[in-house]
């Protein structure tokens, strides 16, 4: 089985679970407390499922940096439309 295969499996588990969040959020809205309760648990479990599948997705992914090469020369705190103190000072 390839990454690419894995990968796809994968996105099938956190659509199924994505679901079945929305399907029990639907179902909360409307139950009584006590009941509400026990959805909000699972929908807990089936949060920390999509989660985990998540994350086995993330590692067979081929992703790129997201940031450009050049974007490593600028020091820590740059801000590309930040106002130095000089350009305060002439304003």
């Amino acid at each position: 089985m390839s990454y690419k295969d894995l990968h796809n499996l994968y996105e099938k588990a956190i659509e199924y679970d994505l679901e079945e969040i929305g399907l029990l959020t639907m179902a909360a809205r409307k139950a009584p407390p006590p009941v509400r309760q026990a959805l909000l648990g699972m929908i807990k479990g089936e949060a920390q499922g999509a989660e985990f599948w998540n994350t086995l997705y993330a590692c067979t992914g081929d992703y790129s940096r997201p940031c450009h090469p050049d974007d490593r020369k600028r020091p820590p705190g740059y801000y590309p439309l930040q106002k130095s103190d000089e350009d305060e000072k002439n304003d």
